[in-house]
């Protein structure tokens, strides 16, 4: 019989946690050297770090969720993830976390589906699952890379 597990990354945020495919996520980076967002932005656009020569936007997804902006800590990260469509002229983009993601080994038993909460935004929150003792939200990662690319083809705000 052939296994199906499944590896995935757990990444804390400030209040929630998203579960992601191992292989979206490229790398974890210091938040420290991010340039803020310019006048105008969306309040979940957290601004723009550099990565490998390039300058990627930075999601705050719990300001996208419909949370409130919290501040950054001492183990604020950005997880920088790859694309899985091509809108994006940078192509990959990071997600504000907390410390380090979490690689988890998954398969249909250690899975159970969870209600969304009231709060969550159906548009970019495909569904909530508990595993083991964690609840963790599954990101609309499609959804997140279209509203980056309508933010970066916006005329910009003088």
């Amino acid at each position: 019989m052939a296994r199906e597990d499944v590896y995935a990354v757990l990444v804390s945020l400030t209040s929630d946690t998203l579960l992601l495919p191992n292989a979206a996520v490229a790398e974890v980076i210091s938040a420290e050297k991010m340039d803020p967002p310019p006048p105008g932005a969306p309040a979940w656009f957290a601004g723009k770090a550099s990565y490998n020569n390039r300058q990627l936007s930075v999601v705050r997804f719990e300001v996208m969720n419909g949370s409130g902006a919290t501040g950054d800590t001492k183990r604020t990260r950005l997880a920088v993830l790859q694309p899985l469509t091509g809108q994006l002229r940078t192509g990959q983009y990071a997600i504000v976390c907390q410390g380090y993601p979490h690689l988890v080994t998954l398969n249909r038993t250690a899975l159970r589906k969870e209600s969304l909460q009231p709060t969550d935004n159906g548009d970019i929150v495909l569904t909530r699952v508990s595993i083991a003792n964690t609840t963790a939200l599954i990101p609309h990662l499609e959804k997140i890379e279209q509203m980056l690319a309508q933010h970066e083809a916006a005329p910009a705000i003088a």
